[in-house]
This record gives C-alpha cells, sequence and structure tokens, in this order.
C-alpha cells in the first residue's frame, strides 16, 4: 500500500531528558511530495483547458463543414456547392432529426427552408427593407451574399402547416427539444436567444446548421455561437466591406485577424 503524499522521511532523535530516555519523530517532506503537487497543477491546468476556438486546417473538409457565413464573411454572388440543395450529410442530417421530432410527438413538417440563392434573398432581404426598414431588416434577415442558407448546409425547419416551426414562442418545449437533442445528428440551433450579440442575428427557434457532430456536441456543452467555436468574428456588419474576409478564406487568415476584424 502506498502512503500519501504527506509522508515522509523518519528520523528518530534519541535524547537525555531528566535521566531518561526520549524519542522525537521528525518528519521531513520528500520530493514527492513537489512531484504530486505538480502532477496535481497539470491536472488541473487541463481540466480548465476549453476545447474552443478551434484548429481548423484551410482548405479541408473541415473548414467546409465549419464555414461562417455571418455579417463580417459573405460568399461569392455564384457560390452553389450542391446543385441548389443542401449537402449530402446535411441533407441526411435533416431527415433523421425529423423523423426523430416526429417520433417525440412535435407537429413538425417534412419540408424546409435550405439552400438559397443569392438573387433569391435580396428578394427577401429587400422585402424586408421595404415593410420594416434596414435596421429592423438587418437583424432578422441577411444581406444578399451574406445568407448561411446559400452554404447548403442550413435550413429552416417548418410546422406540418407550413408556418416557421415554433415561431415566436409558439411551442417552448420543442424549441427546448431542439437546443438539448439536435446535436444528435450534428446540428445545432444557429441562432440561441441569448448569444444576438455574437450571432449578429435576432433568436430564430426554426433555423439549424449542420457542423458534424463532434463540433456539434462541443458547442451544445458549452453552449456557444458558432462564432465562438471557430474563433470568427460575428456581430453586425463591418463599415466597410473591405474589412470584410471571405467565408471561403477565413481559414486561411489568422486567428487574430479572423477574431477582431
Amino acid at each position: 500500500m502506498k502512503l500519501g503524499a504527506t509522508v515522509g522521511i523518519g528520523v528518530v532523535v534519541i535524547g537525555l531528558v531528566a535521566g531518561g530516555l526520549v524519542y522525537a519523530h521528525q518528519q521531513h517532506p520528500t520530493t514527492s511530495i513537489t512531484k504530486s503537487s505538480q502532477h496535481t497543477s497539470k491536472q488541473t491546468k487541463s481540466a480548465t483547458t476549453k476545447p474552443y476556438p478551434v484548429q481548423v486546417k484551410a482548405g479541408s473538409t473541415e473548414a467546409t463543414t465549419l464555414m461562417v457565413v455571418n455579417k463580417k464573411h459573405p460568399l461569392p454572388a455564384d457560390y452553389n456547392p450542391y446543385n441548389g440543395g443542401l449537402s449530402p450529410k446535411t441533407n441526411q442530417a435533416k431527415d433523421e432529426l425529423i423523423s426523430a421530432m416526429k417520433a417525440a410527438g412535435f407537429n413538425v413538417g417534412d419540408t424546409v427552408s435550405g439552400y438559397r440563392a443569392y438573387d433569391y434573398q435580396k428578394t427577401l432581404y429587400d422585402g424586408y427593407v421595404a415593410g420594416q426598414g434596414q435596421a429592423a431588416a438587418d437583424s432578422v434577415s441577411a444581406r444578399p451574399g451574406y445568407s448561411e442558407h446559400q452554404t447548403g448546409l442550413a435550413f429552416d425547419l417548418r410546422s406540418s402547416t407550413g408556418g416557421l416551426f415554433a415561431e415566436g414562442g409558439s411551442d417552448p418545449d420543442a424549441a427546448q427539444w431542439l437546443q438539448d437533442n439536435a446535436y444528435k445528428y450534428g446540428l445545432i440551433v444557429r441562432y440561441p436567444e441569448d448569444l444576438t450579440t455574437s450571432t449578429g442575428y435576432d433568436h430564430e427557434e426554426w433555423h439549424m446548421r449542420y457542423v458534424g457532430k463532434r463540433a456539434a456536441s462541443v458547442i451544445t456543452k458549452y453552449h456557444l455561437s458558432l462564432e465562438q467555436y471557430t474563433g470568427n468574428a460575428g456581430g453586425d456588419y463591418n463599415k466597410s466591406k473591405s474589412a470584410d474576409i471571405p467565408a471561403l478564406e477565413e481559414y486561411s487568415a489568422t486567428y487574430k485577424d479572423r477574431l477582431t476584424k
């Protein structure tokens, strides 16, 4: 049996006191205490190390899966990687999620709003501006070229009657279920209610984004935005487009530049 770190090397000292023998057992710390303390310190440091922001290799499959398209990271107008649809993995995740939601008793439809071309997004955005003004439109709709829907990695869930799923807090149980379970399918709720400063958009219970199961698990566990997980800047539009970092090049830029622009 190994003794604890407080056990040292015992030294017995014999002395004469009042005509008798006195044994004094002195403790001296050993080097094992120092090693134990160092080991504990390393363990504590390791335990507090955050698994984000992640390091992503430019040009890799992961760089595509974790592409951040937001108000500071636009796409080219002609970007259409999956011929007007969702990526195969996103489509599979979508089908599995909807199946699980139906099994859980939620009123979700089979159809979603998936890929959106640049021109279609322009029509949508212009409509919001005309009806609400640009400031309000920017909080709920992306400007053309800045929409995540153009990646083919995002989709909006719909109810069985065709409206946006759980819109406006109409089904809080369903919204909570999505936040708690979407990661199992490699998906995240892209625009959480309390992370609008990071994402740049109002809360959308229905907007799902495919990031893969590993990333989705970390994002869900630590309650992160995709911006926080990847280290890409979020929030509002830059004052000048010259400060934007194109989404297709964001992982070619240094972390410091991506974070501060």
